[in-house]
């Protein structure tokens, strides 16, 4: 685990991810208070855990995502990579431990998100607020479904790529996916072009992952059924994610 101390050491001497813990746990009872809430006070804690997530998702698209092209570019076009495979550490896992040392900072941003979500906009209702607990673990599992194979997609386009390119297309095809599928979804209710229809059907729906709507207007947890459904094609989705991701990741430059 040489590769993953030595990651984490430098992602944790960078210090950048101070900055964003502290967003994560300001944010999310400052922006709300800047609201006119006071016409209606029970409209607080939803917003709360609204902040809470959408500042999560920042996080991911703005700061892990882009640790993980960099590292990438720089380990490989400074030869650790190449060091470590003539260590007889395997390309696999040179990738899991550089997945793991981005992952390990993010957790704990997660569970932050996840904490200030359930605990501090809980309903005071006991029926509501067994559902705000089970939609907030089923929002972070859809979450992590989405992020943990688009982080391995941007360590290995790092190592291919520049660290720019690397990191523009990971936020670039996360963002389709989140909401660049609603704007083709709406053209394609009068256009019925095969290859458009074709393209939508293809298309990451990482869309399916937010459930920020049903915290806020207290739609409940997802039924069982639903819930395995958009977590067997998002974890389908993250393992071609992550069989492409392989074939791109190389050692060195």
């Amino acid at each position: 685990m040489q590769l993953y101390k030595l990651t984490l050491a430098s992602i944790l001497n960078r210090k950048t991810f101070v900055i964003f813990a502290f967003l994560l746990i300001a944010l999310p009872f400052a922006l709300p208070l800047m609201t006119p809430w006071e016409s209606k006070p029970s409209l607080l804690e939803p917003a709360r855990a609204q902040a809470a997530w959408v500042l999560l998702w920042v996080a991911a698209l703005g700061w892990l995502f882009f640790q993980g092209a960099m590292i990438g570019d720089r380990w490989s076009s400074h030869g650790i990579l190449e060091y470590f495979k003539t260590l007889g550490v395997s390309k696999t896992r040179q990738m899991g431990q550089l997945w793991l040392s981005c992952f390990t900072v993010f957790a704990g941003f997660a569970l932050i998100t996840f904490f200030i979500s359930t605990f501090t906009a809980m309903p005071g209702d006991p029926v509501e607020a067994e559902h705000w607990i089970q939609t907030n673990l089923q929002y972070l599992l859809l979450f992590l479904l989405v992020v943990a194979p688009l982080l391995i997609l941007s360590i290995a386009l790092g190592t291919r790529l520049n660290g720019a390119a690397a990191y523009a297309i990971t936020v670039g095809l996360a963002l389709y996916g989140l909401f660049g599928i609603a704007q083709l979804e709406v053209f394609l209710v009068d256009n019925k072009n095969p290859v458009l229809n074709l393209v939508y059907i293809v298309s990451p729906h990482y869309h399916l992952s937010d459930l920020t709507s049903r915290l806020v207007f207290k739609l409940g947890a997802l039924p069982a059924a639903d819930l395995g459904t958009m977590a067997t094609y998002l974890g389908g989705i993250g393992l071609l994610t992550a069989g492409l991701s392989f074939q791109l990741f190389r050692a060195g430059k």
